[in-house]
């Protein structure tokens, strides 16, 4: 029984005249199928990493355009809130101390942090008050500053400076 080789189907032997001829070509066929596919996933690949670039650089301007459209939008807020007439002298003092600190202020998780000051201890001093005073500071601020009361600032303010103070100066 044959199954069609030369050999008798024992794999040795002569092969048939062309069958050299057509395995050298199908090996050349596949080495050039193995470079075409190759090529194009080298292809596909820099297209690829040039698509992400190109995405990359286009999400970077579409942040700095936002960035710096928060950024004008803030400071007419700023402007805004500086121009309007304050409504009493605690929003006024928010509006000049206000600062940008970052993602806290925009997220609006800032919040002022009260010192725990029990153990303080001011000195009351009448040359102080007179020079706060004349710096423009408020009665009523100088007596929470200093921890008396409004009647003791004033009675302080009314008094005159004795001449052996002034010898001191």
């Amino acid at each position: 029984m044959t199954d069609g080789w030369p050999s008798g189907g024992r794999g040795t032997g002569p092969l048939m005249p062309g069958t050299a001829d057509r395995a050298a070509k199908r090996a050349e066929e596949r080495a050039n199928g193995r470079e075409q596919r190759t090529k194009e996933r080298l292809a596909a690949s820099e297209q690829r990493s040039e698509s992400r670039a190109a995405q990359r650089d286009l999400q970077t301007q579409e942040r700095e355009r936002a960035r710096e459209t928060r950024r004008i939008e803030e400071d007419q807020r700023i402007k805004a809130r500086l121009d309007a007439p304050p409504t009493n002298d605690i929003e006024a003092l928010k509006i000049s101390k206000r600062r940008r600190s970052g993602v806290l202020a925009r997220s609006g998780a800032e919040s002022k942090t009260d010192r725990d000051t029990r153990s303080y201890k001011t000195i009351v001093d009448t040359a102080r008050i007179r020079t706060l005073a004349d710096r423009g500071a408020s009665v009523a601020g100088l007596a929470g500053a200093f921890g008396i009361t409004i009647e003791e600032v004033e009675a302080a303010l009314l008094e005159t400076v004795s001449p052996d103070q002034t010898t001191k100066d």
